[in-house]
């Protein structure tokens, strides 16, 4: 079995609240390869918490150690932003030669994307807890920002199981903490990370969990999503 640490966060899909979220789309890709997976986290309170835990079901995550939080739930919407309708010589003159910097208050910059919000954080009483309540899992993949407290609980965890160990949500917070030898750290990308990089997570956990060495994991699932190393 596959524990997944992170808090879903909700996404509206048409007059919907589905599950969403790194934590949410490595354990989906995880399911879809054949393990078994229980999601370690928290959702909020209300109709949104409820969404997000009949559609993480829905998909066969299990969700018995998903606690709940007193807070909503997160919930962003898919309607892309555009940007708004420039003149059309403004238009060509970017097109041609780029914004002039002498001209920056003439020519504005175009709206960043603002960031996914996160789903509640997790504590390590938390984590310890929900850990001792699944004593079967043999892969853990780390898919939140934790504290330090909390990631060393979920080192610890780890480590005393023999569990295979995937972080994939790391800011240096636990930098202080030794990893196992064969832990797995990978780098989630900006922009998509619930796209190819979830699903290259939760294959290779899936490999791992059915008992494939790292290397013939990554391998298998890098395949299976189309990535190549650049470099031996």
């Amino acid at each position: 079995m596959i524990a997944v640490i992170g808090s879903p966060i909700g996404r509206r899909d048409g007059g919907a609240v589905v599950a969403a979220g790194l934590s949410a789309a490595v354990a989906r890709s995880a399911v879809l390869a054949g393990a078994s997976v229980q999601v370690v986290g928290k959702v909020g309170e209300g109709p949104a918490g409820d969404a997000i835990l009949l559609s993480v079901a829905a998909v066969g995550v299990g969700h018995v150690a998903v606690l709940r939080d007193l807070a909503p739930s997160p919930v962003v919407d898919d309607t892309p932003e555009t940007e708004p309708e420039r003149p059309i010589d403004e238009v060509a003159h970017r097109a041609a030669f780029g914004a002039d910097p002498a001209d920056a208050d003439a020519v504005a910059a175009p709206a960043q994307p603002a960031p996914t919000p996160t789903g509640p954080s997790l504590d390590a009483a938390d984590l310890q807890l929900a850990l001792q309540y699944l004593p079967d899992y043999r892969v853990v993949v780390i898919a939140q920002r934790l504290d330090e407290p909390a990631f060393r609980a979920v080192v610890e965890a780890a480590t005393w199981s023999g569990a295979r160990l995937i972080v994939v949500a790391w800011d240096g917070a636990g930098a202080a903490v030794p990893l196992p030898d064969d832990a797995t750290v990978l780098e989630a990308p900006t922009e998509d990370a619930e796209g190819a990089f979830a699903s290259l997570v939760g294959r290779y956990a899936a490999a791992l969990d059915g008992g494939a060495t790292p290397a013939e994991a990554f391998a298998a699932a890098s395949a299976d999503v189309g990535w190549s190393a650049v470099a031996d």
